[in-house]
């Protein structure tokens, strides 16, 4: 398997360990070891008829747990990295830590009895050994066995933490990617239209076509101080959509009527970039535009409840309405769409359909959100 630069791929690269987590909870676990097994030690010695004071068994528990200290480098950086009991590699692991939690248990009784025959001359070295390995050989084999399994727990809940955040970061970035790409379509698809409408004035009504391209002038001047946002308030939504249908109706004249039909407390709402500019565009171009009469395109706001719903409609020729899958849409609808499933996944509606007697209907639903608890970036 290689990576997208062509490199190897590299598990160790892949499960790197985090040690601000890893290590705090492997001392956690020996401390309360430490604690359990001292416990026991002290209750024995007692048991036993002996009154040890605790102290001196302390330091005698401190010593003793020296070749675990050594060892656990080893087990963690080495042992557990290596041989981690996945996919064909069970019996290899299984034997490798068997064997070395053979080892480290003896190298533990061995050196439990070497600090006993320290502090008491008069006992054999053999004797003491294999009578310390009698009572905890395989309490130290048990403790090898239940620390691994602990590091590898701790290491696969880390791992798989890093791993989502690292989708997570991933899927983040390409649909922030992907709603850019989107959102930068509609400029040169609206500019070309607007353009359109100029050049169309130029010959028979060249007073009407400077008034437009000034008009444009402050269009996209407001437009590209806003450059950046993906999110705005609907009441800067509604100022960007009356300079362009300003343009528009220079060129359409009486034929054009443009009306707002938005609650008060709606103007607040925090909505996309240019989400109803293509959705009026398409209105007029292709609805109102054909029409002999001309009409009328409404755009109306009201909040359900934690929703805000928008509505573009006109009375015009209408448009093909799509197979509900976005074939067939034009570039505003299409692109509206995919930014809304993009940005809102299935936190939203759109649904275009034919108005009666004529003309066509997009309505939108989207989370409401209010611009003072959405700050802008």
């Amino acid at each position: 398997m290689a990576t997208a630069a062509g490199q190897p791929f590299d598990a160790s690269t892949e499960e790197r360990d985090d040690p601000r987590v890893l290590w705090p909870m492997i001392v956690l676990f020996w401390i309360v070891h430490f604690a359990m097994t001292t416990a026991q030690v002290y209750v024995n010695a007692r048991s036993s008829g002996n009154s040890p004071p605790l102290v001196d068994v302390l330091g005698f528990m401190l010593q003793g747990f020296a070749v675990w200290l050594v060892s656990m480098p080893v087990i963690v950086l080495v042992l557990t990295r290596r041989f981690r009991f996945e996919g064909g590699r069970w019996p290899a692991s299984i034997a490798v830590h068997l064997v070395a939690s053979l080892f480290v248990a003896t190298a533990t009784q061995l050196w439990d009895a070497l600090l006993v025959v320290h502090g008491n001359p008069a006992r054999q070295l053999l004797p003491t050994f294999v009578m310390m390995a009698r009572s905890w050989m395989l309490w130290a084999v048990f403790t090898y066995w239940f620390f691994v399994v602990y590091v590898l727990a701790v290491r696969h809940y880390t791992t798989s933490a890093a791993r989502k955040l690292r989708a997570t970061q991933l899927t983040a970035a390409v649909a922030n990617a992907q709603l850019e790409l989107l959102r930068t379509r509609l400029h040169p698809h609206f500019l070309f239209n607007a353009l359109n409408s100029i050049s169309s004035l130029i010959f028979d009504e060249p007073r009407e076509a400077q008034r437009m391209l000034a008009r444009l002038g402050d269009l996209l001047r407001a437009t590209l101080a806003e450059d950046g946002q993906r999110s705005w308030a609907l009441r800067r939504e509604l100022e960007l959509l009356e300079r362009y249908t300003a343009i528009e109706q220079v060129r359409f004249g009486q034929r054009l009527r443009v009306a707002l039909d938005c609650e008060p407390a709606t103007l607040d709402a925090d909505v996309p970039t240019l989400l109803l500019q293509p959705l009026v565009e398409n209105a007029i171009l292709h609805g109102i535009q054909p029409s002999m009469h001309g009409g009328a395109v409404r755009i109306a706001a009201r909040r359900q409840g934690r929703w805000l719903a928008l509505e573009v409609d006109d009375d015009g020729v209408g448009i093909p309405v799509s197979d509900g899958h976005g074939r067939g849409e034009r570039v505003g609808l299409s692109s509206t769409r995919e930014r809304l499933e993009k940005q809102f996944g299935g936190e939203h509606t759109f649904c275009i359909e034919r108005r009666q007697p004529s003309g066509t209907r997009v309505s939108i639903r989207i989370p409401w959100v209010s611009v003072d608890l959405h700050p802008q970036s």
